[in-house]
Formats: C-alpha cells, sequence, structure tokens
C-alpha cells in the first residue's frame, strides 16, 4: 500500500473515532514529517518521536525485530542517555513486549502492572502504568513494534489506538523507502567503483595484451 492509499484509509477509519479535525490534522502532518527522510535510523528515530506525540506519551519506543528473534535495536523518546546507561542491556523482548511481537496486534492496556504477561521493571526503570503499542508492517512482515506508555492526563483511548495504528502503516512506507535508498546506494558506489577501475586495469595490461583485445574483440 503506498502512502496515497494509506491516507484514504486513514481518513474513513479516523472519521468514526476521533474528535476533532485538528487531531486528523496532526496525523497528516505526522505522515509527512515521517516520510520526508530517506536515512534508516534519522527515519525510526523520527518515527518513534512523531507517535510520541501524537498519542501525548511521555515514553516511547521503536522495537525493531531482529531475524533470529528477539529484539535487535530499539530507540527510545523520553529516556536520556544517562538513565538509559544505568538500565544497561536492550529489553529482550519478553513481557508485553514479548506478546507483541508473538501476536502482533495493536495492545491497548490501562495499568502494566495489573496484566498476566507482566513481568515487572528491571532496576532504574521508571515507572510506567499506562500502554499501547502496536506492531510495523513493512511489505507485509513485521520490521518491529511501537510502544507507548505514561500517557499524560490518563489511560490510552480507541482514538490514540487507530490514530497509532495509521501511523504505523505510514511508518512501514517509510521505512521501506529508506531501505530501498540505502540499498540503491550501496549498488550506486559499487557501480562507481567497478567503472573507476577499468582504466586502472586497462593501463596496467600488457601493450601486446591490448593489440590484441582490438583486433580481435577477446584476449589472445
Amino acid at each position: 500500500m503506498r502512502l496515497t492509499e494509506l491516507l484514504g484509509e486513514v481518513q474513513e477509519r479516523l472519521a468514526a473515532v476521533a474528535r476533532s479535525q485538528e487531531r486528523v490534522q496532526d496525523l497528516l502532518d505526522a505522515f509527512l514529517s515521517v516520510s520526508s527522510g530517506l536515512d534508516i535510523d534519522a527515519t525510526l528515530r523520527q518515527i518513534v518521536e512523531a507517535a510520541t506525540g501524537l498519542v501525548d506519551a511521555r515514553y516511547g519506543a521503536l522495537g525493531v525485530l531482529r531475524p533470529g528473534g528477539g529484539l535487535g535495536a530499539f530507540i527510545t523518546v523520553g529516556i536520556d542517555a544517562e538513565l538509559a546507561a544505568r538500565m544497561g542491556h536492550l529489553p529482550e523482548g519478553k513481557g508485553v513486549l514479548g506478546q507483541l511481537i508473538t501476536d502482533p496486534h495493536p495492545l491497548r492496556i490501562t495499568d502494566l502492572s495489573t496484566h498476566p504477561a507482566s513481568m515487572g521493571m528491571p532496576p532504574h526503570h521508571p515507572p510506567m502504568r499506562s500502554f499501547l503499542g502496536v506492531p510495523v508492517l513493512v511489505r507485509g512482515e513485521v520490521f518491529g513494534n511501537l510502544y507507548m506508555t505514561e500517557k499524560r492526563g490518563g489511560a490510552f483511548t480507541a482514538e490514540d489506538e487507530a490514530v497509532l495504528t495509521a501511523l504505523a502503516g505510514a511508518a512501514g512506507i517509510a521505512i521501506d523507502n529508506a531501505r530501498l535508498y540505502a540499498e540503491g546506494e550501496v549498488r550506486r558506489r559499487w557501480l562507481t567503483a567497478v567503472a573507476a577501475s577499468v582504466p586502472r586495469c586497462w593501463a596496467a595490461s600488457p601493450p601486446r595484451r591490448r593489440s590484441s583485445w582490438w583486433s580481435t574483440g577477446s584476449p589472445s
């Protein structure tokens, strides 16, 4: 699904839950912000920043799945470098985070401590109560999950879930575009290197070998 198709679907989806046109406009602005870059790392961070702003979450993260299972990267907003260092290693993708990995569907929780999958918080982790998570798909495959916690002013709503789900759709397109661009850059640099090496190889070849190329079209 391309961005124009997604926008049409989002407008229909939000019509039933959005309280104001302003909320829809905020979502469209977020679409533009996450779709404007081609650097994959910058795109991932922009997605998390846009998501936390849209649903008014104190903390947000994008957990990127690794091929063998679990989380390969965890991009956060709301947790500074000092606190992250005290918390230590990346989450292992267990508990509530793991539930989203094994069952990639939107998950909205009023109180994390009461959820059956909750395993508590590790040392130095800030307290978190409300939770909203949605999967991010790229070409139909789960790329990772958006995790939002601590909504200011209360629990996450059905509207928040619809908005975050819509943003996740745009995020999948943005990530796909950034990855294709990166692959294209690698290909371009390789072709440039090959093209640059041809004159050097030609200059280094013996004169007799060069003349045979001109006379026969193939090495003698």
